[in-house]
């Protein structure tokens, strides 16, 4: 009796196809936290945290500028250089340049407290059985048509970014409708793995793996259980205060420093 060959699935494709899956569930977690837990996580440090952060980093900004003016005037002095109008002028050029880093930095905190207020209340309700049937449905799709599994398919490049932006809103009627339709498509042409799959998905699945584990261990996917914590955004928030306090003090000290040193002036 003859075997059909093409009944028995390949060795190598039954492994492409377990680890389209590895690398499917990875990648979604990887989406999960990106599109839904870290906007509302930064929103949710910046609530507590983000506006000290802001103060505090700004009197760091002065602070440095206030101890380039007084160091340089100082070298002047040492020198036996006259501190003239001309020679404070070259001072606050290069301080201007010095802190300029300083100032982006405090600009994109700034700017990353301004965006946070868009999720005040941190990640907002969600029908856990709703964002269930979205996950599933997403990696039961991603399987098939995900760019990283299936890369430069016909069938990916026309259904996958209908996928995705139904994940993205969470719409899970819509992916519920898309699922048959699409797997019915893929049934009725089946579409073989081609050699060599295994290995570049099993590189891909360490690699994403890898990148999941870190960006666990990171901020703001690492405050996840603290912001749940009165008692650890209390200390956080004293901290800080004990910085601010302490910066205000020393920016005090080097302004009325650096005025002592600029009522020597020349003209």
């Amino acid at each position: 009796m003859s075997v059909d060959r093409n009944s028995v699935p390949h060795p190598e494709s039954a492994d492409a196809d377990e680890l389209a899956g590895a690398l499917a569930d990875t990648l979604e977690a990887i989406e999960w936290l990106e599109r839904f837990e870290r906007p509302y996580l930064l929103a949710r440090y910046q609530a507590s945290l983000g506006e000290l952060e802001v103060r505090l980093l700004g009197l760091k900004v002065e602070h440095r500028a206030y101890r380039s003016r007084v160091e340089l005037g100082q070298a002047r002095l040492r020198r036996g250089e006259p501190l003239s109008s001309l020679a404070l002028a070259a001072i606050e050029r290069a301080v201007a340049s010095e802190v300029l880093a300083w100032q982006a930095l405090e600009a994109d905190h700034t700017r990353v407290l301004a965006d946070s207020q868009r999720h005040p209340g941190g990640r907002p309700p969600l029908d856990p059985a709703r964002v269930t049937r979205c996950r599933s449905a997403w990696r039961r799709l991603a399987r098939h048509l995900h760019p990283e599994i299936r890369p430069d398919e016909a069938l990916a490049e026309r259904y996958w970014g209908k996928v995705d932006d139904a994940y993205r809103d969470m719409d899970a009627d819509l992916l519920d409708a898309l699922a048959p339709f699409i797997e019915r498509e893929m049934t009725t042409s089946p579409r073989p793995f081609p050699p060599g799959t295994a290995v570049r998905l099993r590189n891909l699945v360490d690699i994403r793996r890898k990148r999941l584990t870190r960006m666990h261990s990171q901020a703001p996917f690492c405050w996840a259980d603290d912001l749940e914590d009165p008692d650890w955004i209390a200390e956080k928030q004293a901290t800080l205060a004990a910085e601010i306090e302490a910066e205000s003090d020393a920016l005090a000290t080097l302004v009325l420093e650096f005025a002592s040193l600029s009522a020597t002036t020349v003209k």
